[in-house]
């Protein structure tokens, strides 16, 4: 093995940072061998099918989800399946969707201000943005577990209840399709939209601060995420 040479994760092999993730048939490009590791640059068809939740979690953690570090027979080496333009390419694509820096610069931008602090007038101008921008059909679900449900998920209120309480109340694990946008902004939750729950086209209204986009490569996943991040990080 030598850097530059493509490699393979083998079978059944592990992420070193997460336990429960196979990592089998990752691959990239050696930048860097130890006597017993290799650093790896993944590819641009690796990179594609990362998840978000992976992505962010690295980011988090001030860590670099475009490169691995495996112990040597974890990996072998096989033909590329891109060139080094091509993950280039992806690096800066997915950077620009994920990357802090970029997310302010968005906001900042639909805002028309530096100073993106949250408030109404500012509510009502991202109102107005996402109105034109986000296009059907749009799925959404859960970003984490709605108020109501907290006393069941962590406050060991009875499961039963929790179950039936789900038949009639909107849950974070449900799957909902945009319907459209409520004309007033709440003075704190922001923005609501009109939803219909697709396993039984049950119709609510919720918080699309409290949503995500189902289809992380679908135009309107960056649009809810980016209104979600400021509603949480800048009022």
């Amino acid at each position: 093995m030598k850097k530059g040479d493509s490699v393979k994760v083998k079978k059944g092999v592990m992420s070193p940072d997460y336990e429960d993730l196979k990592i089998e048939g990752w691959q990239g490009r050696i930048t860097e061998l130890d006597i017993d590791t290799v650093t790896i640059e993944l590819d641009s068809i690796t990179l594609d099918c990362l998840s978000k939740e992976y992505i962010i979690d690295s980011i988090v953690e001030d860590a670099d989800y475009k490169f691995i570090c495996l112990e040597r027979d974890e990996v072998e080496i096989v033909k590329p399946r891109d060139n080094q333009n091509d993950t280039l390419i992806k690096q800066k694509e997915m950077d620009a969707k994920f990357s802090p820096e970029e997310e302010e610069t968005r906001i900042s931008d639909i805002l028309k201000s530096e100073d993106i602090s949250v408030n109404m007038e500012k509510q009502k101008k991202y109102f107005e943005y996402l109105i034109k921008k986000i296009e059907k059909p749009c799925l959404l679900t859960g970003m984490e577990d709605f108020e109501w449900e907290e006393p069941y998920l962590f406050g060991g209120w009875s499961q039963k209840e929790y179950a039936k309480l789900k038949l009639t109340q909107p849950s974070y694990t449900d799957q909902f399709e945009l319907l459209g946008f409520v004309d007033e902004v709440d003075d704190w939750k922001g923005i609501l939209v009109k939803v219909k729950r697709v396993a039984d086209n049950k119709e609510f209204v919720l918080p699309l601060w409290d949503l995500k986009v189902i289809d992380d490569k679908s135009p309107n996943y960056l649009l809810v995420s980016d209104y979600s991040s400021w509603m949480t990080n800048y009022q």
